[in-house]
C-alpha cells in the first residue's frame, strides 16, 4: 500500500482522491454485504425508505465513483478523467445536501459528516488546483 502511495503524482490532492477511492470500495462492499446496516444509519430520518435494493443501487454508484477516483489519482493530467471525477464529487455533495435540506432523510451532523467533508473539500481543492494538474 505504501508503494502505491509513493507512485501517485506529487501533492496532497492525488492522495486524497486515492484515499477516497479506497474508502468508497469499503462502502460498496458494506452496501452489498449488509445492505441495511450503515445505509439506514446515514438516512436515519427516514430509515424505512432504505431497502436492500436502494442500498445495492447506492453500492453500484459508489463502485463507479471508486473506479473513477482511483484512475484519476494516477492520471491527474488527463482532463476528461479529472473533470469526471470532479463531477462525481459534485453529484455526491448535491445528493447529500438535498437529502439533508429538501428531503430531510439525513440528520446533519451525523454519520454522513465524513462523506460531506470529503466531497466538498475535494470540490474546492480540485477547482483550485485544476491548472496545476491538467495541462
Amino acid at each position: 500500500m505504501l508503494d502505491t502511495l509513493l507512485t501517485l503524482p506529487e501533492g496532497g490532492l492525488p492522495k486524497l482522491i486515492w484515499l477516497s477511492a479506497v474508502f468508497s470500495i469499503f462502502n460498496t462492499m458494506q452496501c452489498m454485504v449488509s445492505p441495511l446496516g450503515m445505509t439506514r444509519r446515514i438516512y436515519s430520518q427516514q430509515p424505512q425508505q432504505v431497502t436492500p435494493l436502494t442500498s445495492h443501487v447506492f453500492a453500484a454508484w459508489t463502485a463507479l465513483s471508486a473506479i473513477l477516483r482511483y484512475k484519476c489519482a494516477f492520471n491527474m493530467g488527463n482532463p476528461l478523467i479529472y473533470d469526471l471525477t470532479f463531477w462525481s464529487y459534485v453529484i455526491a455533495g448535491t445528493h447529500f445536501t438535498s437529502e439533508i435540506i429538501a428531503f430531510r432523510t439525513i440528520r446533519f451532523p451525523g454519520p454522513v459528516i465524513s462523506t460531506f467533508c470529503v466531497a466538498f473539500s475535494s470540490i474546492v481543492w480540485m477547482m483550485k488546483d485544476r491548472d496545476l494538474y491538467v495541462n
